[in-house]
C-alpha cells in the first residue's frame, strides 16, 4: 500500500509552479506534536517524513505547518478545538469545507473518518481503517478511480476491516455523492 501511495503522490497533478514537497524533518515533526498537543500516531509520523503536506487531493493534504500552499494540521485543530479532546487529527480536506480526520482514541482508533461541515462534532462515516489505505484511496480517486468511498465491494476488497465498522458509520449506508 505504501509503495502505491508514494507512486500516486509523486504522479499527482499539482498547481503550476509546485512540486512534491518532500518529507518533514524531526524538528518539524516535534514542533507539530507540541502545537497539536497530541501524540502523533506512528503512521502519521511515517507519512509526514515522506510528505510534509501537499496541495494534492481534493482539498489538500494537511502538513506539519502552514505554508502558502499547505494548511497545517495544528491550524485546523485551532479552528476545531474539541477535536483535540476527541483525539481527532485532521489529515486532509475535501475541497468543499469538509475534513478527513485520523482518529487516535476509542474503538475507531487508527481509522480515518469524514467530518461533514453540517456537523463538525461528529464522524459522518469512516473512509478507511488506517492512514496509508486512506491515502491510497484518496489519491487513487484523484487519479480517476471514483469508486471510493461509496462502492462497498471495492472498498472492502482493498480494506477488509471496513466490513467490521459499525453499519451506521459505513459510507455506503449514506447517500452517495
Amino acid at each position: 500500500m505504501r509503495d502505491g501511495v508514494m507512486r500516486l503522490a509523486h504522479e499527482a497533478v499539482r498547481p503550476p509552479g509546485t512540486s512534491f514537497p518532500g518529507g518533514a524533518d524531526e524538528a518539524e515533526i516535534a514542533d507539530l506534536q507540541q502545537a497539536a498537543g497530541l501524540t502523533l500516531p506512528a503512521d502519521l509520523v511515517d507519512w509526514l517524513r515522506v510528505c510534509k503536506g501537499d496541495l494534492i487531493g481534493p482539498g489538500g493534504l494537511y502538513g506539519v505547518q502552514d505554508s502558502p500552499t499547505v494548511t497545517g494540521i495544528a491550524s485546523v485543530l485551532g479552528w476545531f478545538p474539541n477535536w483535540r479532546e476527541r483525539g481527532w487529527l485532521p489529515v486532509a480536506g475535501d475541497g468543499n469545507g469538509d475534513h478527513y480526520v485520523l482518529i487516535t482514541s476509542g474503538e475507531l482508533s487508527g481509522c480515518v473518518g469524514f467530518v461533514d461541515q453540517a456537523d463538525f462534532e461528529a464522524i459522518g462515516y469512516v473512509v478507511a481503517t488506517n492512514l496509508w489505505t486512506f491515502l491510497w484511496f484518496l489519491l487513487g480517486r484523484e487519479a480517476g478511480d471514483r469508486r471510493w468511498p461509496f462502492d462497498r465491494n471495492h472498498v472492502v476488497a482493498h480494506d477488509p476491516a471496513m466490513a467490521t465498522i459499525p453499519a451506521h458509520l459505513q459510507p455506503w449506508t449514506k447517500a452517495t455523492a
